[in-house]
Parts: C-alpha cells; structure tokens; sequence
C-alpha cells in the first residue's frame, strides 16, 4: 500500500487494523484479500511480539510506529569508541538501556557480554546509529545478527526540524545533563579512555557516566519524537 492510499484512508477514519477491518467492504483498494491477509497477520505477530516479522515489510523509516507496541523490549543504545574508523579503532564502551536499568559493557571487563544482552531485544533506538554505532558494533561482533527493529533519532528528529548533533539537540529541547559531564563530546570520551587505561580509575567512572546519560536521554527524544512524528503524520486529521 503507498503513502497516499494510506493518508486517503486517514480521510475516511480508517487509522489502524481494527477500523480497517471493519470498513473494509466499503474500501477502494486493490487486492483487497491479500491486504487483509496481511493486516490479520500483522495483529497476530504483534501480540506475539515478533520483530522480525515487521522489521522487513516496514520501512526503515517508519520503525518509530512500531515504538508502543515494542517499548517493553527497546534497547536506547550508543557506543564509545576509540576513533571513527571501524576498522582501525575500538569499541571502548557499550551503553545499553532498556528504559528502567541501564548497563554500561567495558572493553577488557565484559564487553564480551554483550553479545547475550542485545539478543533481548526487539528494537533498537540510536542516534546516528545507522552510520555508525550499528556497522562498528557489526564488525566488532560479526556473530550479531542486528536483525532488530531500529529507529535513528538523527533522522526521526530532523524530519521534525532538529538538526545537529544529539547534545545540540538536547540543548534545543532543554534536556540537561549532569554538570560534571554537561560539556563532554567524543573527543574528551576518547581522552578519558586513554587515561582509564595509564590506571586512572576516575576517567572510566566519568565515561560510563557519560555513556549513560547519553542512552538515558535517546528514551526522552523518542518519546518527543513518537508524539510529534504522530501528529505531523495524520496532519491533525484525528
């Protein structure tokens, strides 16, 4: 189905499986048997929890609608590494949250681990993600599939007008940070990994910390992101 049957139905109140269904005898749509096949599919893998049934059928740039009905299994990810090259540099930290708990995977403590962790998941939430955290985490952990229903807030967030990086983006919205951390960039992450490892102790304290209010902060702006994506989506037509 196109955009623009989908926003002509969106006229006539048919918003969701449920009133598709419903109306459907009186909908103008081409293979009409087969799209609700698909439609009684789709309600049957979303009560089981099935990314992977959506993940290919649904474009990339539409994951952000699947967030409600699989926010109970996101992971809010981002990564710190050593350098842009994912071929040159590594993996320093892996920070993971899943809206309740975060945990922060170290290179040389338990960056192995991670490898279970991410198994738990049926979406992923990043920023700038699809670039970079994502294609460094593949060829680090070559065994992880990444199969995962992903939204990159880079892109959710400039189709709502934010542009720049996530702490600019931040500050544009007003969410803050921690002071001691407030001012951090990669570079400085960088930095304090270099001093962790000459045995300074407090530099790694610091990036975790870092690393967390970054993931903490990807739930806040996907959840701005949810509600506005929605509303710029049906135009106030509900």
């Amino acid at each position: 189905m196109t955009e623009k049957k989908e926003k002509e139905l969106w006229e006539k109140s048919v918003y969701d499986w449920d009133s598709f269904l419903e109306n459907s005898d009186k909908l103008d749509i081409r293979s009409k048997a087969r799209v609700k096949k698909l439609v009684h599919a789709s309600r049957c893998e979303c009560e089981k929890k099935n990314h992977l049934f959506f993940e290919p059928i649904l474009p990339r740039r539409l994951h952000w609608r699947a967030y409600p009905e699989f926010s109970d299994r996101c992971c809010f990810l981002d990564i710190e590494t050593t350098g842009l090259s994912k071929h040159r540099n590594d993996v320093t930290t892996i920070g993971v949250y899943d809206g309740k708990s975060s945990r922060v995977f170290v290179n040389g403590i338990d960056l192995h681990e991670f490898s279970d962790e991410i198994k738990k998941y049926s979406m992923l939430v990043t920023f700038n993600g699809i670039c970079f955290d994502i294609p460094f985490l593949r060829t680090k952990f070559p065994d992880i599939e990444f199969n995962q229903l992903h939204v990159d807030l880079r892109y959710a967030l400039k189709a709502l007008g934010y542009s720049g990086g996530l702490k600019s983006i931040e500050k544009q919205l007003g969410i803050a940070r921690d002071d001691e951390v407030a001012d951090m960039d990669g570079f400085q992450a960088v930095r304090l990994w270099h001093k962790y490892k000459r045995g300074d102790q407090a530099s790694l304290d610091k990036l975790i910390k870092y690393n967390i209010e970054d993931i903490v902060n990807l739930k806040t702006l996907m959840e701005f992101s949810y509600d506005n994506l929605k509303k710029q989506c049906f135009e106030c037509r509900i």
